[in-house]
């Protein structure tokens, strides 16, 4: 029997998308407005790591090259250019100090004392552009190198076809063209002519030697004191750009000159803003623009050849496909129109499909394999070209489009591929577990997001048993908001974690973890904020770290603390009289990733650095498990303080991983892939293959939980089933799992598809003997349990058993609905029609 409390009032909201890109062999970069970068490896397009992004910035736009090595360029909405290194490659950097600032208070807090330390280091701002080192993941102090940018605030960029020029267009009216062939930092190296007016999307023409550009426009200012001996190495090329002016610009890159103007309608008093923009192979120019017309220009006679007034409002993001013969659009009307080419002489261009996908604006549009500017393949030849699409409504929408004239084959998609037909899935919220953690014994809900901490308390008296986990009885009534933090770090929220008491709070960024002990005597949190711990942390390391996980053990006197940079694992003592005390460091995990090449050359991502995302103590404490995102899972005994064995490591790293209360030294291992292990952490074997329920369901595992044992007593008779739950973002499942028989344990574990059963046949053999016929999974009669009335779900976890209610688990489940999230958004645009309701 379960007692439900279904919360809804935690207040955790994701940021909204305002940029995407994509390569061929890289994965789906997605940019939100606080700052953040999440990375999500192709097929089936998980989550693979997530750069928190520096304090008081955001991603306007993305760009990425392949070169030996990937490069992620972004812009934060200043004057600054970051660059994320990929590869974790390490350079000299430059130091710059950190200026003291006066203690921030809490306004919920009548207590006059700080809460947050006056030495705190907070994000300098300079004007230059500063190259981020991805295995530091800073602002500053630490730069790898700065370069003035000499134009202020940066509107947009773009790198050219080869992957050795940045183009960026600045606040004073100029594109600058950046070198960044070589591994080094960008160097500058050519300013264009000056122009009254902003530059806010810009396009490279595929190179074309032979091409004529058309005549010279003399709207330009003369400025030859820039033009300097580098422009005889640039390509013979042009650059497109869409001004604030209501014109296009066509630009010769050796000279940095206009060579064309295209001026486009503007209505009466206003001018009409060119949003975004594409070249493709061919020469054609399209553009988008804020009347929501779509127009195909032709780029050696700068004229127009199409105008589609396809959107009802700014058009703000487009993609090409693969072939160059399908465009899409979107913007603030929400809808993602579609545009084909048609074979004939000369060519046209037709508006063919038009969806609504999204709730509220469109901001960005990405399309995998990307355009390669020659059209030496159709679509129908690639496996179901995806389009993604993402903007204020916070998820990653993925559609597959495939011609409608493209006779796919039937055996590559199960149901309809073109884009007219296609169902679109939704990479939602949350994208992985931990933004909200349970204190069981208190019964406290820690939620954070940004570098906001907030704590609500639930009520003392259970809900309703609910066996069927039904919609019924929410247990929402009775809570309240004990405390709300807005902390100063450096870069967003990485890991934050309370103990079970309440007694505990720890909270870290990529840079510092902040440890506070909360006064609860007078029934008003009050925290204290340990000063020792950052100097605690850096003897130990030798350096100062934050932290990329952090958990407290079940009895509240450990914390362990997983760090970002170098992937260790610092166990703590913990004492609110005393210090600190480091019992150990463990360095198991491998602390550098590398990208690997795939079979035909490209470069393939792997982990950036693999950082340890997940860890877990036994109820008992006397287990700890460790899983880092190159799919390496470390168990470690906490009472002896030894590293006891590592698990076979995985094609995809682990999602969740959860001790059984009932029996603590048996680890449940959730994969993305809907895939669960169970290991024996002191047999150090694995049980039998759990039944395959969960594969055919879209959303990957984000935790397990098991219920607490009434009492605290120990562990169940090995014969008898104990529950395990199993929870995403849209479903909640419950597995009845039998203990197997010392005989039915495995060496390995068990194979993922029957491939991998038929290669692993001989390593899956039991430890003692070979598996009983008729009973091939080792477990018979598992009870299973699935439903869908939970979403968006953030977590999933057990208050600790109070006095009366032996026999009656207490289970918390906290929800984000999105009806909640869209109110807190401006409202969409919507267009009134006549005869509609």
């Amino acid at each position: 029997m379960v007692a439900l409390h279904r919360c809804r009032f935690v207040d955790w909201t994701p940021s909204p998308i305002t940029a995407l890109a994509v390569l061929d062999s890289s994965p789906l970069v997605v940019g939100r407005q606080n700052g953040s970068i999440e990375l999500y490896r192709t097929s089936p397009w998980r989550l693979d790591s997530v750069l928190p992004g520096p304090a008081d910035t955001k991603v306007d736009a993305l760009a990425l090259v392949s070169q030996r090595q990937l490069r992620l360029f972004s812009l934060p909405g200043n004057e600054n250019l970051f660059e994320w290194d990929l590869q974790s490659g390490t350079v000299r950097v430059r130091t710059f100090p950190a200026p003291r600032l006066p203690p921030i208070h809490s306004p919920a807090l009548s207590s006059p004392e700080p809460l947050i330390s006056a030495s705190a280091p907070i994000s300098l701002r300079f004007s230059h552009i500063s190259i981020l080192n991805y295995q530091n993941l800073i602002l500053s102090p630490l730069c790898q190198h700065t370069i003035p940018s000499q134009g202020g605030t940066i509107w947009s960029l773009a790198p050219n076809p080869t992957g050795t020029l940045l183009a960026i267009a600045c606040q004073d009216g100029a594109i600058r063209l950046l070198d960044i062939s070589l591994a080094a930092a960008p160097v500058h190296l050519k300013r264009f002519d000056r122009v009254q007016t902003r530059f806010l999307s810009i396009a490279w023409a595929w190179p074309d030697p032979s091409a004529d550009c058309g005549p010279s426009s003399s709207d330009a200012g003369s400025d030859d004191d820039h033009h300097t001996s580098a422009s005889s190495d640039l390509p013979n090329t042009v650059l497109v750009t869409g001004c604030s002016d209501s014109c296009l610009r066509v630009w010769d890159v050796p000279t940095g000159r206009v060579v064309s103007r295209m001026a486009l309608e503007r209505p009466r008093g206003e001018r009409t803003l060119v949003w975004s923009v594409a070249v493709l192979g061919d020469g054609t120019i399209i553009s988008g623009d804020s009347l929501g017309t779509v127009k195909f220009w032709d780029i050696q006679t700068a004229t127009q050849i199409h105008s589609f007034p396809a959107h009802n409002a700014d058009v703000l993001c487009m993609a090409v496909s693969p072939s160059g013969h399908v465009v899409y659009t979107s913007g603030v009307d929400q809808r993602i129109t579609q545009f084909v080419k048609l074979a004939g002489d000369p060519p046209k261009w037709v508006q063919t499909t038009q969806r609504r996908i999204h709730s509220h604006d469109v901001r960005a549009l990405a399309i995998y394999p990307p355009y390669a500017g020659t059209a030496t393949h159709d679509d129908s030849e690639i496996y179901a070209p995806l389009l993604f699409s993402a903007g204020l409504d916070m998820s990653v929408a993925v559609m597959p489009t495939v011609p409608a004239h493209a006779e796919a084959e039937e055996t590559l998609s199960s149901g309809p591929s073109t884009f007219e037909d296609g169902l679109p899935k939704r990479i939602g919220y949350p994208i992985s577990s931990g933004n909200a953690v349970l204190a069981s014994q208190a019964r406290m809900v820690l939620s954070f997001s940004a570098r906001a901490v907030g704590i609500w308390t639930l009520p003392d008296q259970p809900a309703r048993p609910d066996d069927d986990l039904d919609d019924g009885p929410s247990g929402d009534g009775g809570w309240s908001k004990a405390l709300e933090m807005e902390l100063r770090f450096r870069t967003n929220i990485t890991a934050g974690a309370i103990s079970p008491d309440g007694r505990w709070l720890a909270i870290a960024d990529v840079w510092e973890v902040k440890l506070f002990w909360v006064d609860n005597t007078k029934g008003t949190l009050r925290p204290r904020r340990s000063r020792t711990i950052t100097q605690v942390l850096s003897t130990a390391l030798s350096s100062p770290t934050g932290a990329s996980a952090l958990t407290f053990t079940p009895d509240s006197r450990r914390l362990v603390v997983a760090t970002w940079g170098s992937a260790r694992i610092v166990l703590l003592d913990l004492d609110e009289r005393a210090r600190e005390d480091v019992v150990r460091v463990f360095d198991v995990h491998p602390e550098r990733g590398a990208g690997r090449e795939s079979d035909d050359g490209r470069h393939e991502v792997t982990s950036l650095a693999p950082r340890i995302s997940r860890v877990a103590v036994s109820s008992d404490s006397q287990w700890l498990a460790s899983a880092d995102s190159a799919g390496q899972v470390c168990i470690f005994n906490l009472d002896s303080v030894k590293h006891v064995t590592t698990l076979p490591r995985t094609s995809i790293p682990p999602s969740a991983l959860s001790f059984d209360t009932r029996a603590p030294h048996v680890l449940a291992i959730g994969y993305p892939n809907n895939k669960i292990h169970l290991f024996d952490a002191e047999a150090k074997l694995f049980y039998p293959a759990l039944p395959d329920k969960l594969e055919h369901l879209q959303d990957p595992i984000l935790g397990i939980v098991f219920p607490p044992i009434p009492g605290g007593g120990g562990g169940v008779p090995g014969g008898c089933k104990r529950k395990m739950y199993v929870w995403s973002a849209n479903w909640l499942a419950r597995f009845d799992v039998a203990a197997p028989s010392p005989s039915a344990l495995l060496e390995s574990p068990p194979p993922w598809s029957e491939s991998d059963a038929a290669e692993t046949e001989v390593g899956q053999r039991a430890a003692g003997s070979k598996r009983k016929r008729g009973n091939p999974s080792g477990q018979a009669g598992e009870a299973f349990a699935i439903v869908n009335k939970f979403r968006p779900v953030l977590l999933v976890d057990f208050c600790a058993p109070v006095d009366g209610t032996a026999g009656q688990d207490e289970m918390v489940i906290v929800e984000r609905p999105l009806v909640d999230l869209l109110a807190t958004l401006p409202p969409a645009y919507l267009k009134p029609k006549y005869g509609a309701s």
